[in-house]
């Protein structure tokens, strides 16, 4: 079962079945998760400016 948020209540996670996340997807009804929030973000890469200063 998937879990989604609506734009109806962005605030709430619901499981629903597939069919349902079918009709609401094809409603145009689910808040999408851009993939920063799906994925767990990289470190940052040190700058040059970063390390120098430091010295």
């Amino acid at each position: 079962m998937p879990t989604v948020r609506t734009t109806m209540q962005p605030h709430l996670e619901l499981d629903v079945s597939d069919t349902e996340y079918t009709d609401l997807k094809r409603q145009g009804l689910l808040v999408e998760e851009p993939e920063s929030a799906a994925a767990p973000a990289a470190a940052p890469a040190k700058s040059p400016a970063a390390a120098k200063s430091k010295e």
